[in-house]
């Protein structure tokens, strides 16, 4: 029963933890990212007429949306300089995203009217990368001209921009972005009229419905992507990781239950005349093999809840209070989450495993009763 709860316990506190680590890795994406995300099955620019997003706003459960041009390039501040993935947007942004909850520091603003100058927004990596310490510095944007005929030299497309705001994207994107206005973008990738993706803000409870009008809108030379696919594969590293830590666990707790098939056993030889007697008063082979199934049933039941308790009680001090804390240069406490489907699965995988290796010990009776001698049991 103790390894049962030990077992019970280790669980939750990593299931709990892993929960933890997905809402803060993947927090970030509810706000950077739109709730859909259209992009061309081939290549890696497309157009969309007027006319097609006007009937693309009609729809009914399409909040917002904005246009986005994405590419890499060159960032130079000063003697610093680094590769990062320039996006251009346009003003639908401010209604499609959380903006208020992306920016750490900083405006709210990507072309200042009084100066007339193109601003931008620099994800913290890229901040710290630059070494950039205060507002309004002026960036660099350098980009090899995809136009240009020449073959003696490389010809670089060059804008100008400066810090607006800092802001703080998901996991994989936080390191190097920033965001720019969609002209810049045009200009500096030599593209014009053309768009890596269309971004568009839906009402929750019409996502299906919008979902399957905006396919139809747009035909086959488009794919739909929803959050997680727009990072399928940072959320497959993540589940990976997750269910092979529950699957070393699981494995672990199934070399417990072994201690349970042995002392079901140890107790049938122990009780071999208390059995026979049984047996000689009526009662039948199959219901005293249910007696140890269902004494294996309460073993790993009971301690499970145990186990259950004591861990749900530490992640909610640990929620609380945060005790324990990561060892990195900025100290915080580690994140945890409880969910109803993690105490469900393991009390799930327990009883399981207990009434297997008890069936397994009952099965060793069946093929030879030698242990519940001395008397023949019919």
């Amino acid at each position: 029963m103790a390894g049962y709860a030990v077992g019970a316990l280790a669980l939750i506190i990593l299931l709990s933890a892993l929960n933890g680590f997905e809402s803060t890795i993947f927090g970030g994406y509810t706000h950077g990212d739109a709730d859909l995300k259209v992009v061309a099955t081939k290549g890696k620019v497309f157009k969309l007429g007027d006319d097609t997003l006007k009937k693309l706003a009609k729809i009914k459960g399409v909040t917002s949306y904005f246009k986005c041009l994405e590419d890499k390039a060159i960032v130079k501040y000063n003697d610093q300089q680094t590769v990062a993935l320039v996006r251009g947007v346009d003003n639908g942004i401010m209604k499609t995203l959380s903006i208020d909850s992306l920016i750490i520091d900083g405006r709210k603003l990507l072309y200042d009217v009084k100066s007339e100058r193109n601003l931008a927004w620099l994800s913290e990596g890229l901040i710290y990368k630059l070494n950039i310490a205060q507002e309004n510095a002026e960036l660099e944007l350098m980009e090899p001209d995809r136009t240009s005929s020449s073959v003696s030299q490389t010809v670089l497309n060059q804008e100008m921009v400066n810090v607006s705001a800092m802001i703080h994207l998901g996991e994989d994107h936080n390191d190097a972005t920033l965001y720019v206005p969609m002209s810049v973008a045009e200009s500096l990738f030599s593209r014009e009229n053309e768009m890596s993706s269309l971004e568009i803000k839906i009402n929750p409870a019409q996502f299906e419905k919008c979902n399957n009008e905006i396919l139809a809108l747009l035909g086959p030379e488009f794919s739909l992507l929803n959050r997680k696919e727009q990072h399928k594969t940072m959320y497959k590293m993540f589940n990976t990781e997750k269910w092979v830590s529950f699957a070393l666990l699981a494995f672990i707790l199934l070399l417990i239950s072994f201690n349970l098939f042995g002392a079901i056993r140890m107790m049938m030889i122990d009780k071999k005349t208390d059995l026979a007697m049984l047996n000689a008063l009526g009662m039948r082979f199959n219901h005293i093999h249910r007696v140890f199934l269902f004494e294996g049933f309460l073993v790993a039941v009971i301690g499970s809840i145990l186990g259950i308790g004591m861990g749900v009680g530490l992640v909610l001090l640990q929620q609380k209070y945060g005790f324990v804390t990561t060892q990195s240069t900025f100290a915080m406490a580690y994140p945890v989450k409880l969910a109803t489907g993690d105490i469900l699965l393991v009390l799930a995988l327990n009883t399981f495993l207990a009434l297997f290796t008890s069936f397994l010990a009952k099965q060793s009776v069946v093929l030879g009763d030698r242990f519940l001698h001395p008397s023949k049991i019919s």
